[in-house]
Formats: C-alpha cells, structure tokens, sequence
C-alpha cells in the first residue's frame, strides 16, 4: 500500500516540473492521419515495459497522446520499479491500454471539427473458444483537442458506444464536455474505488 501511494506521488510530482512535448499532435484532419496517431499512442504504451525508465522520460514518451489524466490513471494501475527506475507490465490487453485495433471496415471514425472530438470506436465480432463464447462487442476511445493538441482522454465501453449510437446527439455531447478531473481529484476518485489499494494523499 505504502509503495502504490509512493508512486502516486511520483506522478504527480513530475507534472508541476515538465511541460507538454513540443512534439504534441495540433492537425487530425482525415481518417489516416487519425489511425497513425492512435498507432502511434499503443505503441508508446507497449514501449514502456521494454526496459526500465525514469519518470519524466515516462511522462514524455505518453505525454504527445494522451491527456494528463489518462497517463496518470494508466501509470497508476500499471507502473512497477523501484529506486527511481521503473517499468509498466507487459500486458498490453492490460487496464487503459488502448484497443489492439484492426483498422478495418469494423472501425468507425468520426471526426467532429465543431466540437473538436474524434470518436474512433470498432466493433469485435463474437468468438468461441473451446466452450466459452465471448460476445461481440464495441470498444472505443474519445480523443479531444485541449490547448490546441489532440489527445487521447477518454476509453469508451461497449455500453457507452453502444448509448452514443443509440442517441448520439444527446450521449455524444455528454460524452464530449464531460469536465476532466484535476490531478487531485483523480487521487480523491481513485482512493474511493479502491479503497484497500490506495491511501487518500491529502491525509499523507
């Protein structure tokens, strides 16, 4: 517990002393340039657990896809190290790691200028292994433009896609101006919804 709550701080630590990568993505005009963008985002993900790192060169490789608190939830449920060196496990099928998407004519791209959002969502048809049955489903992310950098700040479950398509006006706009938590109320949120996993750092 005390170590989950050490690299909690870490985190946040390291966003008050580094900027946003010049890098950062400001034109998503077509349906190419949005699929390299999201390639490019699951791969600086699965680049994370090949060798061990420091924080901020974390930070920097995530930091031109995603929004600050998409990062800070994926490194608080995946990063591991120690002794200022550290690395994310190698699961890419693990909890905020972006869809492996195919790319194909299941995948739906759709870029709002008005709004400023891209809503990229694909759809997984059923399998069957062995004697389970997994169902078909949707998986989705919301991509926004926030300070004039497109970023990765939202991962949609099959209920969400599924409400958006269903009411698009309404969900999609619900969706889109949904207010992103400070830093510190993400720490608030998280310590509530794992209550055995995580100290509430304002009481640290």
């Amino acid at each position: 517990m005390m170590k989950k709550s050490f690299f909690i701080l870490l985190i946040i630590s390291v966003w008050s002393i580094y900027p946003y990568s010049i890098h950062a993505t400001s034109h998503l005009t077509s349906r190419n340039e949005v699929v390299t963008f999201v390639e490019k985002a699951f791969r600086a993900q699965v680049s994370l657990s090949k060798e061990v790192r420091e924080m901020e060169e974390m930070k920097e490789i995530l930091e031109p896809y995603f929004s600050d608190n998409f990062i800070y939830l994926f490194l608080n449920e995946n990063l591991t190290g120690e002794q200022g060196k550290f690395y994310t496990f190698g699961n890419e099928f693990g909890k905020y790691y972006l869809p492996y998407y195919q790319f194909s004519e299941q995948t739906t791209i759709d870029i709002d200028k008005e709004r400023n959002s891209i809503l990229l969502y694909e759809y997984y048809e059923p399998i069957v292994f062995g004697d389970k049955i997994y169902e078909g489903a949707y998986e989705g992310i919301l991509i926004r433009k926030l300070n004039d950098r497109w970023l990765i700040t939202n991962m949609l479950s099959d209920k969400e896609v599924r409400s958006i398509l269903n009411s698009k006006e309404e969900n999609y706009s619900t969706l889109v101006y949904m207010p992103l938590f400070s830093i510190e109320n993400q720490v608030t949120y998280i310590s509530k919804n794992k209550q055995s996993q995580v100290l509430n750092i304002n009481r640290m």
